[in-house]
């Protein structure tokens, strides 16, 4: 089930709101950095030759390093698909001649637009009011930090992935832009990381990254000797927006996020801990005691972050296929289905 991304949500636990400038934090996120921030959040089919121009004399300028990388890969994107990639012709002197373009190349600027058609400014005004939603009962910098977290395992995964053109989700090869710093900041970093990966991925799988940054910061808080038992609302607290009303299910009724957080400690139990010393959890997407102890055990191994990308995988958060009209994400629930599991492999 699709969250709605400009509903705020109920506040939960029942406390009082936390103090802070709801407004701001959204201006924060969607103030636009101008210039080469939005030329990046672009396709490279969609550029201009000057906006092209740009991105040449920003690289040109910077030393050596992952930046000038990545823009070295954008610049070619937009050549080898306006141009080609066959060698260059020359002529009866054997002086090269210039290419001719293969399709059209936009003369004016076009607007920015994310892979499933919307405008991207109204999609990360969206994206922002669902990180302003969190911040009413977390606080804008962990709900920041929950972005930033998000968007880094999200473009680790990406890169992951582009091993394959097939569910390769952006036209250029590498890592969509530099992993976040989590220090919970809005600034121009995080902001123009937010319009890539909704430009390249769609509005969707940022509210999965989202999710994916708030678990793991619960993981974290485990890992330093929070209390387990209240695992099954951090679970739901995380996940449970993106496919129903968290309060439509009691505590004894399957999850989806029950059960593949069942997979995902099975899944490196076997691996981190093997067979003599892990004995697997029956993956009824109920959490209770016997998956807190587990979970433990397993994070303990496994570490936060790599137990949080299992999770997104067996969730299906790392399948990176154009979204379709009208559908989150890839995920199908396996908890209340006869048809075994639609979930990734690790």
């Amino acid at each position: 089930m699709t969250a709605k991304p400009t509903a705020r949500r109920a506040r939960r636990g029942g406390g009082a709101r936390t103090a802070f400038d709801r407004q701001a934090l959204i201006d924060q996120l969607t103030r636009s950095d101008g210039g080469l921030e939005d030329i990046l959040a672009k396709s490279p089919r969609d550029l201009t030759e000057a906006e092209v121009r740009q991105v040449a004399d920003r690289r040109l300028a910077l030393p050596a390093g992952a930046e000038k990388e990545t823009l070295d890969r954008f610049e070619r994107a937009f050549y080898d698909d306006a141009y080609g990639t066959d060698p260059a012709e020359t002529d009866a002197t054997g002086r090269l001649m210039a290419p001719a373009a293969r399709r059209a190349v936009n003369a004016a600027p076009v607007p920015a637009r994310t892979i499933d058609g919307i405008d991207l400014s109204r999609a990360v005004g969206r994206l922002a009011e669902r990180v302003a939603d969190i911040a009413e009962t977390q606080g804008s910098r962990d709900a920041v930090r929950f972005l930033q977290r998000g968007l880094t395992i999200l473009n680790q995964a990406v890169t992951e992935a582009r091993g394959d053109d097939a569910m390769a989700p952006a036209p250029t090869n590498g890592p969509m832009f530099q992993d976040l710093v989590d220090d919970g900041d809005p600034g121009p970093k995080t902001r123009a990381a937010l319009r890539t990966a909704a430009a390249r991925l769609g509005s969707p799988k940022i509210e999965e990254a989202l999710a994916l940054g708030s678990f793991e910061t619960a993981l974290r808080g485990l890992a330093h000797g929070t209390s387990a038992s209240g695992l099954r609302d951090v679970t739901s607290a995380s996940f449970a927006e993106l496919f129903r009303d968290p309060a439509a299910v009691g505590p004894h009724i399957p999850t989806e996020e029950g059960e593949s957080l069942q997979m995902t400690v099975n899944d490196l139990g076997k691996v981190l801990l093997g067979p003599r010393g892990f004995t697997a959890l029956r993956e009824d997407g109920i959490i209770g005691p016997k998956t807190e102890a587990a979970l433990r055990r397993v994070l303990k191994a496994a570490g936060p972050r790599r137990l949080t990308e299992t999770m997104g995988r067996n969730l299906g958060f790392f399948l990176f296929e154009p979204p379709k009209p009208g559908r989150r994400s890839l995920l199908q629930s396996a908890a209340g289905s006869d048809g075994g599991h639609p979930f990734g492999i690790i």
